[in-house]
């Protein structure tokens, strides 16, 4: 299972939009993928829930407190996870004590939040390849789908992935950030996780009329050639819809034009994954 963080520490760049719609994109070609919500605002989880979470849902924060080397105790990934009835793939709920988590320093230490995804991702892997019988996994893709921030609880995320996804604007303040980005994926490499890459750039969202944005994406094709996935996802209307009434942009009436392009960052994504692999 390769697991991908979709991170960005400005809001409203559309990471969860990213997430589920790249995971139902995954679906549509035959991938088994998994979408955990880290994100103590749970817009996955109301989407993929298909209403509100309660107090009796269990949660990835139920999921990491309770962790003690048992991976078949209740709060495993395998027992807190559940299928979305609306868009039809697996998912881990957030909750808002995320928010209030208690996470050790990112850098100089080990914290215990990220010790703990990191451990409850790779005993996921290993119950799944036990439970297929097989050296394959039932999961091959997992979407981390994190908070707008680069403080202390996203190293929880990127302790245990594998490769980053950052959606973008085609503005100066997404430019900036992908430099602030990146210097905190050198402190994780150094003390967490020494295989973590950036997977790609994704330019979100774009209003393909304007010529500014027309700039920004030659400015981020200079600068950023090595690590720019070729899809950049252009503004549509349908994409609102989908999230709003949560569903899957595959079988969305009118959505055709919007989902190919999240069917086009998928190839892309499998390809670049395969290759992080092999490396």
């Amino acid at each position: 299972m390769y697991t991908i963080a979709v991170i960005n520490q400005k809001g409203g760049v559309g990471k969860t939009v990213t997430s589920v719609n790249l995971a139902t994109a995954l679906k549509h070609k035959g991938h088994d993928p998994l979408v955990i919500d880290y994100d103590p605002q749970m817009n996955a989880t109301d989407w993929l829930m298909g209403r509100e979470a309660t107090d009796d849902d269990a949660t990835i924060f139920d999921a990491l407190a309770t962790w003690d080397g048992d991976a078949t105790d209740e709060w495993s990934f395998a027992n807190v996870l559940r299928t979305s009835e609306s868009v039809g793939i697996d998912f881990i709920p957030s909750d808002r004590r995320m928010a209030a988590a208690s996470f050790d320093s990112v850098i100089g230490r080990s914290p215990v939040f990220p010790q703990q995804f990191r451990c409850r991702v790779q005993e996921f892997r290993t119950a799944e390849v036990q439970r297929n019988s097989s050296s394959t996994m039932k999961h091959d893709y997992c979407l981390v789908d994190c908070p707008p921030s680069l403080g202390r609880s996203i190293a929880t995320a990127l302790a245990g992935a594998d490769g980053i996804i950052v959606p973008i604007h085609a503005d100066q303040f997404s430019m900036r950030g992908v430099s602030q980005l990146q210097d905190t994926i050198k402190q994780i490499r150094k003390v967490h996780n020494d295989s973590l890459r950036i997977l790609g750039l994704l330019p979100n969202d774009l209003d393909l009329r304007s010529g500014l944005v027309s700039d920004m994406q030659e400015k981020f094709e200079d600068v950023y050639s090595d690590i720019l996935f070729e899809t950049a996802i252009p503004w549509r209307s349908k994409v609102n819809e989908v999230a709003t009434h949560g569903t899957n942009i595959m079988e969305y009436d009118g959505a055709a034009d919007a989902a190919s392009y999240y069917l086009n960052l998928a190839d892309e994504v499998v390809e670049r994954s395969r290759v992080a692999t092999a490396a």
